[in-house]
């Protein structure tokens, strides 16, 4: 199938309203007076994607001129399942970016803060969050069920089918560039599609996020790496784990699933079941599984990003999805509680009221009207991307003061007392000369936080490069010096920025944060 001619629209004619997100590649704008896919019905609500001036002279503007020109063919569906490009966007007759679809408010929840934190708010439901363990999956506010979570792979490896059908690959699958439904029914939700190949072409640069590679000398961005990607996401996201590749959970609800995790994880590419040939054996598993929300108990522990004998600094492009929480955790310190602050970093819409009747019991579903579920502190937290793909939502801002305030007779009353400071908590990252790293936080003491992830690290050689305080800290990785460095801020785009800089360049590997 080839693709039509692109939709171009004049930057000058953008009415654009609030800035959803900045990361490396660009900036995402909300737009006010334009909708996408208009020709087969109203429309969905747009958003703005403005390239990076450095990204600019890696663009291949015929690549994403191909995938606009697609949605003529396949809008609808496509703008359905992902945040397809729907226009080309240019100023002064250059290409600087292009419209898309605005993320569907089904695939946003309400988070609920952690750790004694007050209030909630609404985020992107990134497939992320559900590489945890219940405790933390329920601690956040997310009711998902076992079949919940493979009606959503089996919704996947459709869209996948349908996708490669086209002559799409991927390339990047992984969780970080998925978005996830329960109600009312479980679906996915692809972003960052300027990145995927068409027809063997790509308008960015391949990236592969760490933890989430094709075996080394293979070629990237594939119909079989794909294949891949997908077998490693439902091994994973079954097993709520990060990191691994065992297919034990999977064989235990189903031995289909099993052989075809083992086959879709071969070295052999040629060897792998293609996306499509999951779909059965998922909707089939699905009918006897647990339709009720699974729950953890309460933990807190440290958290412990990569294995210290057998990491690897980052070698390909592309930016991690965050440290890594270990399987077990100490029940004293250190708590995962940077959830409010790094998933301030995902975006920020309306609720959209829908009710699931196909998966989750009663609770907070994605998707559903949310209700308050009973509290659980978490044990692990594998914060997202603190460079995100096309989204991030500001910090709840305070009412602005009354710039006319009512006069008053009455002698003002004494002010308030100040409130007590707030604890100082502490955290550390230490790095091992192969790469591998741990990460404290929320100790009382600068030592005791050091003492801790030297601990976690658990080599003669781990040295700690960063402690900070009420922060955030992070490690970067210069590959031309082969050094890595540590750096702090107060977000997690601070820390990873300061770390960079300190490295004199390169990319960086890990980050924590601590209560505020």
């Amino acid at each position: 199938m080839t693709s039509r001619r692109p939709s171009v629209v004049d930057h000058r004619t953008l009415a654009l309203g609030r800035r959803l997100g900045q990361g490396g590649q660009g900036t995402v704008h909300q737009v006010t007076n334009k909708k996408v896919n208009t020709s087969q019905g109203d429309g969905w609500d747009a958003v703005y994607k403005e390239y990076a001036p450095a990204v600019l002279p890696q663009l291949d503007v015929t690549a994403l001129e191909a995938l606009v020109g697609l949605t003529a063919a396949q809008g609808r569906w496509l703008c359905e399942r992902t945040a397809w490009p729907a226009a080309v966007v240019r100023q002064q007759g250059i290409t600087c970016g292009f419209l898309m679809r605005a993320v569907p408010d089904r695939f946003m929840f309400t988070l609920q803060r952690l750790q004694g934190s007050t209030g909630t708010s609404r985020r992107l439901a990134n497939m992320e969050y559900l590489l945890n363990d219940d405790a933390y999956v329920a601690g956040i506010g997310l009711v998902i069920s076992e079949r919940d979570r493979l009606l959503l792979l089996a919704d996947l490896a459709d869209t996948l089918d349908r996708l490669h059908a086209l002559g799409i690959v991927i390339g990047d699958l992984s969780p970080k560039n998925l978005l996830f439904a329960t109600g009312p029914r479980p679906g996915c939700f692809l972003i960052d599609c300027d990145a995927v190949r068409l027809h063997g072409a790509t308008a960015l640069p391949q990236a592969e996020t760490p933890d989430w590679e094709i075996p080394a000398g293979e070629e990237k961005a594939t119909r079989a790496g794909d294949a891949y990607k997908f077998a490693l996401l439902a091994v994973r996201l079954l097993a709520r784990d990060q990191t691994s590749t065992d297919p034990a959970a999977l064989s235990s609800l189903s031995p289909e699933l099993g052989r075809l995790a083992r086959a879709g994880l071969d070295r052999d590419p040629a060897a792998r079941p293609a996306p499509g040939q999951w779909a059965a054996p998922l909707t089939s598993a699905s009918g006897s599984a647990s339709t009720r929300p699974a729950a953890g108990g309460a933990r807190r522990g440290h958290s412990r990003g990569g294995s210290a004998g057998s990491p690897r600094p980052p070698g390909a492009p592309g930016a991690p999805t965050g440290p890594r929480p270990p399987a077990n955790t100490p029940p004293n310190k250190g708590a995962g509680v940077a959830a409010a602050v790094v998933v301030a970093l995902l975006a920020l819409f309306a609720v959209e009221a829908a009710q699931d009747d196909t998966g989750s019991a009663a609770g907070t579903s994605v998707g559903d009207v949310p209700t308050t579920p009973s509290w659980r502190t978490p044990s692990t937290y594998d914060p997202p991307d603190p460079d995100p793909p096309d989204y991030h939502s500001p910090e709840d801002e305070p009412d602005p003061p009354d710039p006319t305030p009512t006069r008053t007779s009455r002698r003002p009353a004494a002010p308030p007392p100040p409130p007590p400071p707030p604890p100082k908590n502490y955290g550390a990252i230490a790095v091992n000369r192969s790469g591998g790293y741990a990460r404290s936080w929320d100790y009382d003491s600068s030592a005791e936080a050091r003492a801790a992830a030297l601990k976690r690290c658990n080599r003669s050689d781990c040295k700690v490069l960063t402690t900070f305080v009420n922060g955030c800290g992070a490690v970067a990785y210069n590959s031309s010096t082969r050094r890595y460095h540590g750096g702090s801020g107060d977000s997690p785009g601070e820390a990873t920025r300061d770390a960079i800089a300190r490295a004199g360049g390169g990319r960086w590997i890990t980050y924590v944060c601590t209560t505020r």
